[in-house]
């Protein structure tokens, strides 16, 4: 093995839950190789990224697949994701070509793509051993919504064709169905471990003892948030990223705070999120129940709700309740349910990092 390999992360910049879903396999990777040089290509801002990871990267600003249009956290702008993903394969072959061109230039040992899926065709092309990591993956998602469109056909076989590519396709529990991937393998959960720090997080944010605290999280795509419908509960503060501009004093900001993010989650009574992987294994795998927005037209839906109804505390919302703020008592029904006896472990970074270590 080389004295300084060398990863490219291929990491979507839809929404945090890719950063999420990766950040904890490549710290745990470091660990097993400190020399480790990482470059990342992503539309996410660098601070975020290095707000999860734990060591030195250079990041590209370069969009290898197509960032989902939502109209809100949990809405896909369905004829802008057509006319993106239709942009994205007017012409293939250049684009991969692009991507064969890109790789030649940065000369990485592996590559680890959460979730773009040409890069690994690039790959394949180049002959750098590649891996999928992803609870989901994008043709599917585009088979959900646009698999109507009169070039689904070409665009999925295009879509396929690049997962199968990747040497092995991580799958994370509690992912989707892929049938499709023969080169699919099934891993753990994913997710950070925080500690359990609720005196000193009432006593940073002035709340008296006994206060229950919702975290806010919607996973890092910008929504409306209607806060002022939203009921005011006796001993109970909602703690969103930033401090909204209200008079009330139950409506909080947490970016901050000297506590991380994972540390704050942890010290939360509940999580009020919508389905997706990073918020759900966070909450879950820290033993903090979800509040959840209805999302039935999300193909990952149903693994995440039944995963966390498995392990945890789960109630659901709709979004005429969300703007309304009519989910008092869906937030005391899910304080009632019984705490589990168990919570899963993160397994699956651990599993991850055995597979990237063999083929570097």
């Amino acid at each position: 093995m080389k004295q300084s390999p060398h990863l490219l992360l291929a990491l979507s910049g839809h929404g945090y839950g890719h950063l999420a879903q990766c950040a904890p396999v490549v710290n745990a990777l470091w660990q097993q190789l400190p020399s480790l040089r990482l470059t990342v290509c992503s539309t996410l801002p660098h601070a975020v990224m290095a707000e999860r990871l734990d060591g030195t990267f250079t990041s590209l600003a370069i969009e290898l697949d197509v960032v989902l249009p939502m109209s809100s956290a949990w809405e896909v702008d369905v004829p802008a994701a057509r006319q993106a993903w239709s942009r994205f394969h007017e012409d293939n072959d250049a684009g991969l070509q692009r991507d064969i061109d890109l790789l030649g230039g940065i000369k990485p040992d592996l590559v680890l793509a959460d979730i773009p899926y040409r890069i690994l065709s690039a790959a394949q092309a180049a002959g750098i051993p590649a891996v999928g990591l992803c609870s989901l993956n994008w043709a599917s998602i585009y088979a959900a919504y646009c698999g109507t469109a009169g070039e689904s056909e070409a665009i999925l076989d295009a879509m396929w064709a690049g997962y199968r590519a990747a040497d092995v396709f991580l799958a994370p529990e509690p992912a989707m169905d892929m049938p499709e991937f023969n080169n699919c393998r099934a891993i753990g959960p994913i997710a950070r471990r925080g500690v359990r720090q609720k005196p000193a997080l009432l006593g940073r944010l002035g709340l008296p003892t006994g206060t229950r605290i919702v975290m806010v999280a919607l996973g890092g795509i910008a929504t409306a948030m209607p806060l002022a419908n939203w009921p005011r509960i006796d001993r109970v503060a909602w703690l969103l990223p930033e401090a909204p501009d209200s008079p009330r004093d139950d409506l909080l900001g947490f970016s901050e705070l000297p506590l991380s993010f994972i540390d704050v989650l942890a010290s939360s009574d509940a999580v009020l999120t919508k389905p997706g992987y990073g918020t759900y294994a966070e909450a879950v795998c820290n033993a903090v129940p979800l509040l959840t927005l209805s999302r039935t037209d999300w193909p990952e839906t149903s693994y995440l709700n039944n995963w966390a109804r498995r392990y945890g505390g789960l109630e659901i919302i709709s979004k005429a309740q969300f703007e309304s703020g009519q989910f008092m008592n869906a937030l005391e029904h899910l304080w009632g349910q019984p705490v589990p006896n168990v919570r899963p472990e993160p397994a699956g970074i651990r599993q991850a990092v055995e597979v990237l270590l063999e083929l570097f």
